[in-house]
C-alpha cells in the first residue's frame, strides 16, 4: 500500500476519486478552496449547483456500489428515483413522448444534497482528511527528483500559511477551473492540446416551493421541453423535483439565446416555450429563490490521452479531462466512472511502473467516451456552433434523427435506446442490425408522415396510461 495520495478538488469527482483510493493509499487529503459543509449547504465552488441535476442509473449504481446504503439514505432525505420516460411530460423536438416504462431510472436531488451524504461517509472513514479553504497553487517536484510529481503546493485562504502536501500520487479533480495545462507547462512537462465544441448556451434557473397539491390532470412528476432548431425555437425548459417539496425550474438557450436573468424576462419567457405546461407550473409554485444564471457549458476534451510521456506522479480526472454541457445530465455519473478507471488501474498497474498515467488515461477516455461523443453530436445540431470535431455525416444525424423521432412512440426503441443514455449500454449496442432497421424505417416513416400531414403540436402532454 502507498503511503499517501492528494486530490484537488472535494466535488463529486474529488469525493469518488479519494474513496476507490482508499483501497491503496494509507492516507488521502483532499483540498478545497471552499469551506465545506456539513449539511446539504451551497457552496460558492459549484455555482453549477444551483441549476438542474440528475443521477442517473449507472452513477446511482456506483455510488451504492463506493457507498453502501448510499441510495437509501437519498431517498430518505428526499431524493426522486423516477422513470422520467413514463413519468415525465417529455416534449421531444420531434413530439411528445408517450408515456412509457424504459426500465431506466434517474434520481432527482439537489447537487448539495448528493455531495453532502457522499463527503460525509468519507469524513467517518477516517483515513480520509479534507482540507477547507485551501487554494493548490502547483505541484511539487522534488530538486533530487525534477522528472517526477511529489506533492501539491497550497496556500490557505485568508491569510493562512503555504504548504507542501507530499504525495504518491496527486489527482487533479477541480473541474473547469483546472489549472493543470499551466502547471505543466511551468514544468517543462508535455501539455495535451483540447478539443471543444461549444454550442454557445447558457442556463437561468429558480426555485420554488410546490404545492401540497397539484390538479388531477396532472399526473408527471417532472417536465423536459427540448427546443426546437427547425421551428426557431431556442430556448428548452425543465423542472426537476428535489428535496424538500420544491422544484427547480430550469431554462436553457442554445445559438446565443441565452435565457433571462431577471423576474419579469424569466416569467416571459416560460410563456415563450413550446408548450405552456411549465407556465403553468411555474405559477402554481411560489418563488424561494432569485434567478441564478450560467454560460460556462462548453464541452471540452483535454487530450491526455495522446500524451507521449504524460508527468509521472500525476493524473486529472472527470471535469478537469472532458467537461460536458452540463444540461445532458452526465456529470456526477462520468465522475464515478473516472474514479472507476483510476481504481481499475491502480489494480493492474504500478503506480511506479511509467506507463501507469499513459494507461489510466486511455482507460478513462474508454469509460466516457461514449458520453463524450451523445453530448458534442447534440450540441454540433445547433447553428453557429464551434467545432474542433468533424462534423457528424449526413447518415450519423440521420440516424440520431430517426432515434429521437422514434423512441417517442415505439416502447421496443425506448427500452433500448435509454440504457446508452443513462450509461448503463455502450453506445454500440445501438447499432445492432435489427435495431438499426426499427430505428430507420419507424424515423422514416414518422418523418414522412409529418412533412406529409403536418400537424399542429399539441400544447399539453398526452395522458398517462392507465398502466
Amino acid at each position: 500500500m502507498q503511503n499517501r495520495a492528494v486530490v484537488i478538488g472535494a466535488g463529486m469527482a474529488g469525493l469518488s476519486a479519494a474513496r476507490v483510493l482508499e483501497r491503496f493509499f494509507e492516507k488521502i487529503t483532499i483540498l478545497d478552496r471552499d469551506e465545506l459543509p456539513e449539511g446539504p449547504t451551497a457552496r460558492a465552488g459549484v455555482p453549477q449547483a444551483r441549476h438542474v441535476h440528475a443521477l442517473l442509473t449507472r452513477g446511482a449504481k456506483e455510488l451504492e456500489a463506493m457507498f453502501p446504503g448510499f441510495l437509501a439514505e437519498y431517498e430518505a432525505k428526499g431524493a426522486h428515483e423516477l422513470d422520467v420516460a413514463h413519468e415525465g411530460a417529455i416534449l421531444r423536438y420531434s413530439g411528445w413522448q408517450q408515456p412509457m416504462r424504459s426500465g431506466c431510472t434517474a434520481y432527482l436531488a439537489t447537487r448539495d444534497l448528493t455531495e453532502s451524504i457522499v463527503r460525509r461517509r468519507l469524513r467517518e472513514g477516517g483515513r480520509v482528511e479534507i482540507l477547507p479553504r485551501t487554494d493548490a497553487t502547483g505541484l511539487y517536484v522534488r530538486p533530487d527528483a525534477p522528472g517526477r510529481v511529489a506533492g501539491v503546493l497550497a496556500v490557505q485562504r485568508g491569510g493562512g500559511t503555504n504548504l507542501t502536501l507530499p504525495a504518491d500520487l496527486v489527482v487533479d479533480a477541480s473541474g473547469r477551473s483546472s489549472k493543470a495545462p499551466s502547471w505543466l507547462a511551468s514544468l517543462g512537462a508535455e501539455v495535451p492540446r483540447e478539443e471543444v465544441v461549444d454550442c454557445y448556451s447558457g442556463y437561468s434557473s429558480r426555485w420554488y416551493e410546490a404545492p401540497e397539491q397539484l390538479p388531477p390532470d396532472f399526473w408527471w412528476k417532472m417536465v423536459w421541453l427540448d427546443p426546437s432548431p427547425a421551428e426557431n425555437h431556442f430556448i428548452s425548459g425543465v423542472l426537476f423535483p428535489v428535496e424538500g417539496r420544491r422544484w427547480i425550474i430550469t431554462l436553457a438557450g442554445y445559438a446565443k439565446h441565452y435565457p433571462p436573468s431577471d423576474e419579469e424576462d424569466f416569467v416571459r419567457a416560460l410563456g415563450e416555450l413550446r408548450s405552456p405546461v411549465l407556465a403553468r407550473m411555474a405559477e402554481l409554485g411560489r418563488p424561494i429563490s432569485p434567478i441564478y444564471s450560467s454560460r460556462a457549458n462548453q464541452n471540452r476534451l483535454r487530450r491526455f490521452d495522446e500524451l507521449a510521456q504524460p508527468l509521472p506522479g500525476f493524473v486529472a480526472v472527470c471535469d478537469s479531462v472532458c467537461a460536458f454541457n452540463p444540461v445532458y445530465g452526465q456529470g456526477m455519473t462520468v465522475a464515478t466512472l473516472s474514479a472507476r478507471a483510476l481504481e481499475s488501474t491502480l489494480s493492474r498497474v504500478s503506480l511506479g511502473d511509467p506507463g501507469f498515467e499513459r494507461v489510466f488515461f486511455g482507460h478513462q477516455l474508454r469509460a466516457i467516451e461514449d458520453a463524450w461523443n451523445l453530448a458534442t453530436r447534440a450540441d454540433m445540431r445547433f447553428p453557429g456552433a464551434k467545432s474542433d470535431l468533424p462534423r457528424p455525416s449526413r447518415f450519423a444525424s440521420f440516424f440520431d434523427d430517426s432515434i429521437q423521432h422514434t423512441m417517442i412512440y415505439d416502447a421496443a426503441v425506448l427500452r433500448r435506446v435509454m440504457p446508452v443514455y443513462y450509461m448503463m449500454k455502450p453506445a454500440r449496442s445501438l447499432f445492432e442490425p435489427e435495431l438499426v432497421a426499427r430505428i430507420l424505417l419507424g424515423g422514416a416513416a414518422s418523418m414522412a408522415a409529418s412533412r406529409l400531414h403536418p400537424r399542429p403540436l399539441a400544447k399539453n402532454p398526452p395522458p398517462r396510461p392507465e398502466r
